[in-house]
């Protein structure tokens, strides 16, 4: 081929190019300026669509379709033809309403297609806008009666569902079972913008105890089945306003205290209610069933019932309810029966005595008493026991120092049950200059100088063993207070040159009269008078003394009297005298009358004292009796009598009674005191 008819040939393609262009471009025209925009009435259930830029010389027919915005699935579509009377100024609108998508809530996407271009006019919002509501429910879990509120967070007003004739409802079920289990609590409101409150009987679902599900049902006559949109869960549970222990002194005299549950609320009929006590461990110890007292459960617990375990316990509440159900309500008491050591005090003064106080101290059921053991530190061995005197919640002791040093002290206190418990320990330290006066020293009593030996500050008031004393030697004198019932013994001091040391003072009981006409000498049987004036042991000069002596009562009874010595006619010094011959025949009531007058006119002592004087006091030792004065007994002071109670029929200080008999007693609180064998005194810390 020549290159003219190539040239030629390429001519022809073009315009057949051209020609083919030009054809397809008339069939095919597409509007350049199309737009689309929607408008959603949710009140009216109305989506309207508008499209323009629309041409009637090219535009003959337009599409919409509508798809679901959550899959992108279309659900409805319409093809319209474009007509002069449909199509205002290029402009074309159609709606689109909820019954076009079968009254299903959700978000739409909106299409519109004219020629080949497709355009999206926007989104159609027929959902029903559950992130703006709550479900909520009254939290007094023991109420049948509730409140059930639906609160919408967009108070705007806008429509929470479209379309009209909504309405809402309260269902409820048991959690753990099925939802087609629910049943209705709320009946049907209508929705709107705002919100809703329901006064429900949650019982109408069940009264199961635990934890329920509530759900918010959307209902609305075009649809087949309701729609949830908001949920939540309450609970079914007894309640209470107070639940807790109870103290009070009647109570802890008993050792009892009472748990009380107060203010109790169940949706069902109470039938009883039983309280459960854990130990520490949490292990059930005792279990008692609560009596109903106006608003109030009470039971009494007896420490008895918990084997007296002092300690902290969880106590339980257990509701049995009319319909024979058991639940365990969801708060507990605590049931505080530990003990409380309190706050202890040392003060250790420089009078050779250390106060100890022991302040708020608690052990449940009442303390009984407290005792102050003293031990040296780092020694086992036991110094001493002291107890200390109760005054309000302070226990007070007075402790003697024996020596400087350093000490512990531990406080226990015993139970009303006689268990001893330990409160409290504290560690102090004993100086010299904390032990006070010791030796001897000139002190005036009454307007006299005497001579006493002290004792890491402590009279002495007995020197028998201080002064070395030897039985039936040495040179003293005897003075008797008859208005005080005291003798007192005073032993010859060689610096002095007098009978100014006090050796020992003993209470006495003298004769019954006060005055008499006879004479000293003239004293017989019938005399109950112990005469005033200046004596001696065996005035006449012979050592009448009689360890075991036959004498006569006033009334003519025959009594016998012990460890006697004579002073003057039918007086003597002795110990009370018994009806038979026997340690064990001495009334209690005679005993107590020690140290006042009652007597037939002889110095009754106790067994004790009066061997002293049969033992220690010279034949010629002088024996003075004044009348005296009750308010000046003399410088050893009077000594503490010790008192009997019941069945108590000798003399606590008699050397021929076991010391376990006496120890016995004592502790029994049938004796204030006793002597031992070995001359210990026991019991006599009051002097």
């Amino acid at each position: 081929m020549n290159k003219k008819m190539r040239q030629y040939g390429r001519m022809i393609m073009v315009l057949l190019v051209g020609l083919v262009t030009i054809g397809f471009s008339k069939n095919t025209v597409q509007a350049a300026n199309i737009t689309a925009a929607v408008t959603t009435d949710r009140a009216g259930g109305n989506c309207r669509y508008t499209v323009g830029g629309l041409d009637l010389t090219v535009d003959t027919a337009l599409t919409v379709r509508v798809d679901r915005s959550d899959n992108k699935q279309p659900v409805w579509s319409q093809e319209i033809a474009l007509t002069e009377e449909n199509v205002v100024n290029g402009a074309f609108s159609g709606n689109v309403t909820l019954q076009d998508l079968k009254y299903d809530y959700t978000s739409y996407a909106v299409y519109v297609t004219v020629g080949g271009q497709t355009v999206k006019a926007g989104v159609c919002d027929f959902s029903v806008h559950q992130s703006k509501i709550s479900l909520g429910f009254s939290d007094n879990t023991g109420s049948a009666k509730r409140i059930v509120t639906m609160t919408a967070s967009d108070t705007s007003g806008a429509v929470l569902a479209p379309g009209t004739g909504n309405q809402v409802s309260v269902y409820a079920w048991q959690k753990g079972r099925a939802e087609s289990t629910a049943k209705l609590i709320g009946s049907a409101q209508n929705l709107a913008s705002g919100n809703l409150k329901w006064t429900v009987d949650v019982t109408q679902a069940g009264s199961g105890y635990g934890p329920w599900n509530a759900k918010l049902v959307l209902n609305n006559s075009n649809w087949t089945q309701g729609r949830t949109i908001a949920s939540t869960t309450y609970q079914i549970a007894p309640t209470c306003t107070s639940f807790l222990e109870k103290k009070t002194a009647a109570l802890e005299k008993k050792k009892s205290f009472q748990i009380e549950l107060k203010g109790l609320q169940n949706v069902v009929k109470v039938k009883s209610i039983s309280f459960q006590l854990y130990n520490g461990k949490n292990k059930k110890v005792h279990t008692v069933v609560a009596k109903k007292s106006g608003s109030k459960y009470i039971a009494t617990v007896k420490l008895k019932k918990l084997k007296y375990k002092l300690e902290l316990y969880t106590v339980k509440a257990l509701m049995k309810d009319v319909d024979g159900v058991v639940q365990e309500l969801a708060v507990t008491a605590d049931a505080d029966e530990q003990v409380i050591p309190g706050s202890f005090d040392i003060k250790v003064k420089n009078n050779a005595t250390s106060r100890m106080t022991l302040t708020g101290a608690y052990i449940p059921g009442n303390i009984k008493k407290v005792e102050y053991v003293i031990q040296k530190r780092n020694v086992k061995k036991k110094l001493g026991t002291f107890r200390a005197k109760a005054k309000k919640k302070n226990y007070t002791a007075m402790i003697p120092s024996e020596a400087a040093g350093r000490y512990t002290v531990t406080a226990y206190g015993y139970t009303t049950w006689g268990k001893k418990v330990k409160l409290a320990d504290k560690n102090y330290k004993i100086g010299k200059k904390n032990l006070g006066k010791q030796g001897w020293h000139y002190e005036k009593y009454n307007g006299k100088k005497y001579k006493f030996y002290y004792v890491n500050n402590e009279k002495q008031k007995d020197l028998t063993k201080v002064l070395k004393l030897k039985k039936g030697s040495g040179k003293f004198t005897i003075e008797l207070n008859r208005a005080a019932g005291v003798v007192t013994i005073y032993m010859y001091n060689e610096d002095t040159k007098k009978y100014d040391i006090p050796v020992k003072s003993c209470s006495v009981s003298v004769g019954r009269d006060v005055r008499t006409n006879a004479g000293t000498s003239a004293l017989n049987q019938d005399s109950s008078y112990t005469p005033i004036g200046s004596y001696s042991v065996c005035t006449n000069g012979e050592a009448v003394r009689y360890p075991l002596k036959t004498m006569h009562e006033p009334d003519g009874s025959i009594v016998y009297a012990r460890w006697c010595t004579h002073i003057v006619g039918n007086v003597y010094f002795h110990a009370i005298a018994v009806p038979v011959q026997s340690h064990n025949a001495l009334r209690y009531t005679t005993y107590n009358r020690l140290g006042t007058p009652a007597s037939a006119g002889c110095i009754r002592m106790t067994v004790a004292d009066a061997k002293w004087i049969y033992d220690y006091m010279p034949t010629g030792t002088p024996v003075k009796i004044v009348v005296g004065n009750s308010s000046k007994p003399g410088p050893l002071g009077k000594p503490v009598t010790i008192k009997s109670s019941y069945g108590i029929n000798y003399d606590p200080t008699d050397p021929e009674i076991s010391d376990s008999q006496k120890k016995k007693d004592y502790k029994a609180g049938k004796i204030t005191g006793y002597i031992k064998k070995n001359g210990q005194r026991v019991g006599f810390d009051e002097e």
